[in-house]
């Protein structure tokens, strides 16, 4: 359709990115190769790779003349695949506008009309798969039905766990306790996260069953597997996919020639966040590739290992830092390895900053990409330059106090400090910014420690609040203990089941259950009481009393079969808090997505029945708390990422360090130790392991019978690699200030009647030798 260099103009003129061999080598060597050059392309924190990828896309269709539905691009997460098809879409927009405003391409301006970029296949690979074997499926074939993550959890409390009582299995419990590294915490919603976590592992490594089966002999274990079976079983009966059983169904029909449809046009694949792979995913990235390169295409995989965040999730980050190997051997592919190495996000205090963490352990980097360069600053524009600061404080309040003053002066007039006899003020932009560009990164958002202790969360929460600034932090609590989830789900109780007449004839309802159903019941009846509501023409009360006694509302008659998920948003219509707070949508939207899910494979149909059989209506009533509010009841319902893709402008984030993966924010502030006051070994694995924990050992046990074979590095040292990867990604947020926030002890140590005691920590600069190479954390301005 037009040349490079035609190209390569309009995207330096028109969409301002410059990549031209003399401004940008890594970039322009990335987006100009052929379409049969397959790529590897290892990407820095800040490089643009989103916008190789793009560009990349884009240079096929205008270049290459690639019809847009031969080209599939990949990602981890749904903000990060819709990130990338708004910018291919917007993009590709404006250079076809410049094309057809240009009369020297008159010959080509029909075909521009015509081109469709909403035919290229772009989505994370979960969604792709759902919508490929949708489309592709044989003729009278059912559509596959995937159920979400949380739903999954809510089916092996109730499938693996309660059917069979073997929640109280003690060789269950024992085999967990064993594969977890402690016996804390294990309650009946971790025994159904760690039994998914299995069920993954198998999916995702790709085991030997059989073979598994012979080579352990642990009674828990088998009990473990049986649970399993039955899940797999049940979602097999009622022709339901989770997301690890998708995928595999996705790849038996690539390796079958089942979707030669869809095969014999592909020709362009594109994977990001490649790091964050499983063997399960790479299988279905190769069968891709393999259509591919039949098709004279190639494949381009891009990702950095150093921000591999997700073992715990099944990840391997070696099918990354071995790529090139790896897809030799499978198809004796050699792609060209190009490192994005320039980091145009952050300064170069920043950029510094990082490349001095990542490298600080030597024991770390046989874990990395062979050859790996270093970051280098290449920020345009003027900027300060500030140094990375420090708060420590003593104890938690005065932290969290001090860090809301730091907080609301940035917000306001401007944080001032002096600095190798340099003035530096720290002030948001007034007219641009907006709370939402300063974000709280920890390894934790909880705002209550298991002992009910008020963590630094919760602290600057009512801290900030007396200085009118409010905070976004959906994952503070867990979902059945929020306000706005006990008012809801009591109401819906109060409403279905009065006076718990259904309730109390279920048998074996697990107590946690019963005890927040009892806790929802009262905040229900509470609420009613302190808002009576006279003055509107049906008040709250009136409409639970008549659900209650179903007597008819106005002119309205009872329908025989009411969904849950009306009543629930009838409820709503009667309580602004839910409405009106953006936290409080996030829970509604968590709560009403279980029953919509839950819906689907529930005899009723998520529907309760006003039938003249009451036995029938208990049924529904029933069916509803079992399956729906049980899971909720129990902590099986989690605030996932799906439900946090879009950050409200007018609060003050603090998330996970995991949630912030991929994103960015003017200002960075990360707990490297708000809980670590002294050298406890219970928070040992949180900043300098003894040992491998859960996902290392779930590693360990599974990867025995898998083709990955046994892991290359012992379990501790795969733990440390991980907080290494994990406080890197915090560090290489910022884009103009990196705040690190914790207590004196972690900088200055603390007495014993012993002696002088250290806090050995990752995040402060620790290597797994014992060397503290940051020692007092000198190289951070103090504040």
């Amino acid at each position: 359709m037009i040349d490079w260099e035609t190209y390569e103009k309009l995207v330096i003129e028109h969409l301002s990115r410059k990549i031209s061999s003399s401004d940008n080598p890594d970039q322009h060597q990335a987006i100009s190769a052929p379409t049969d050059q397959s790529q590897f392309l290892v990407a820095g924190p800040g490089s643009g790779k989103t916008t190789v990828m793009v560009l990349k896309i884009l240079k096929f269709i205008y270049v290459d003349d690639v019809h847009p539905s031969s080209i599939l691009a990949t990602t981890f997460t749904r903000k990060a695949a819709s990130e990338l098809r708004s910018r291919i879409l917007s993009w590709g927009d404006e250079i076809r506008q410049v094309l057809l405003k240009d009369p020297e391409f008159i010959e080509v301006h029909t075909y521009l009309r015509r081109l469709d970029f909403n035919q290229i296949i772009t989505g994370t690979l979960d969604s792709i798969s759902e919508d490929v074997l949708r489309t592709h499926r044989d003729p009278g074939a059912s559509p596959p039905v995937v159920i979400e993550e949380f739903v999954a959890s809510g089916l092996m409390l109730r499938i693996g766990l309660f059917d069979g009582d073997k929640h109280h299995n003690d060789d269950l419990k024992d085999y967990l306790k064993k594969l977890r590294g402690t016996a804390y915490g294990l309650n009946t919603p971790e025994m159904a996260r760690n039994l998914l976590e299995i069920k993954d592992r198998l999916y995702y490594d790709q085991v030997y069953w059989n073979q598994l089966l012979e080579y352990k002999d642990h009674p828990g274990f088998l009990l473990a597997l049986e649970s399993v079976a039955c899940y797999t079983q049940y979602l097999k009966d009622h022709m339901l996919h989770d997301f690890a059983s998708l995928e595999a169904e996705f790849l038996d029909q690539l390796e079958k020639d089942k979707l030669d449809k869809f095969t014999s046009q592909l020709k362009m694949v594109l994977v990001d966040e490649y790091q964050d792979t499983n063997l399960l995913q790479e299988k279905i990235y190769f069968q891709l590739a393999k259509h591919a390169l039949n098709n004279n295409g190639s494949i381009t995989v891009v990702g950095d290992d150093d921000q591999s965040l997700y073992r715990f999730r099944g990840a391997t980050v070696d099918l990354f830092t071995l790529h090139q190997e790896r897809i030799h051997d499978q198809l004796n592919l050699t792609p060209q390895l190009i490192y994005l190495k320039s980091n145009y996000r952050s300064t170069e205090n920043i950029v510094k900053f990082c490349n001095q963490f990542c490298q600080l352990d030597p024991l770390f980097q046989p874990a990395r990409v062979k050859g790996k360069p270093l970051i280098e600053p290449k920020r345009e524009n003027d900027y300060i330059d500030f140094p990375v600061l420090g708060l420590f404080r003593d104890d938690v309040p005065t932290l969290a106090c001090d860090l809301s003053d730091f907080i609301q002066k940035v917000l306001n007039e401007g944080y001032t400090f002096s600095h190798n006899g340099d003035d530096y003020t720290i002030q948001a932009d007034h007219e641009k910014g907006s709370p939402a560009d300063l974000s709280i990164l920890m390894s934790s958002p909880l705002e209550l420690s298991s002992s009910g202790k008020p963590r630094l969360p919760l602290l600057l929460r009512k801290y900030l609040e007396k200085r009118d600034l409010k905070v976004f932090n959906p994952r503070g609590s867990d979902l059945e203990r929020t306000w706005q989830t006990r008012l809801l789900c009591g109401l819906i109780l109060e409403c279905i089941d009065p006076e718990c007449r259904v309730q109390s004839t279920i048998e074996k309802l697990p107590h946690q259950a019963k005890h927040n159903f009892n806790q929802w019941r009262e905040t229900a009846q509470k609420y009613l009481k302190e808002n009576p509501e006279p003055n509107k023409p049906l008040s709250l009360d009136e409409f639970v009393t008549a659900w209650q006694t179903r007597t008819p509302i106005g002119r309205s008659k009872w329908k025989q079969d009411v969904p849950l998920i009306e009543l629930t948003y009838q409820l709503v219509t009667w309580i602004p808090q839910l409405k009106d707070d953006v936290e409080s949508l996030v829970y509604l939207e968590a709560v009403t997505r279980t029953i919509a899910q839950t819906g689907i494979f529930n005899s009723f149909g998520g529907e309760i029945l006003h039938h003249d059989d009451d036995e029938l209506n208990n049924s529904s009533v029933r069916e509803a708390i079992w399956n729906i509010l049980v899971p909720i009841a129990t902590g099986a319902i989690e605030i996932d990422e799906g439900l946090l893709e879009t950050l409200p402008d007018d609060r003050i984030n603090i998330m996970s360090i995991h949630q912030a993966k991929g994103l960015e924010f003017p200002l960075v502030i990360v707990d490297v130790g708000s809980d670590f006051n002294k050298n406890y070994t219970a928070q040992e694995f949180k900043r300098f392991p003894r040992e491998g924990g859960k996902p290392c050992n779930m590693e360990d046990e599974i990867r025995t019978c898998s083709p990955l074979d046994e892991p290359g590095r012992t379990s501790r040292d795969r733990a440390f690699d991980d907080l290494t990867r994990q406080y890197f990604v915090a560090y290489s947020r910022p884009q103009d200030v990196l705040l690190l926030v914790g207590l004196n002890s972690l900088k200055d140590g603390y007495e014993t009647k012993q002696g002088p005691r250290r806090i050995s920590n990752v995040a402060t600069g620790w290597s797994r030798d014992g060397k503290w190479h940051w020692k007092g954390l000198d190289n951070l301005m103090m504040i």
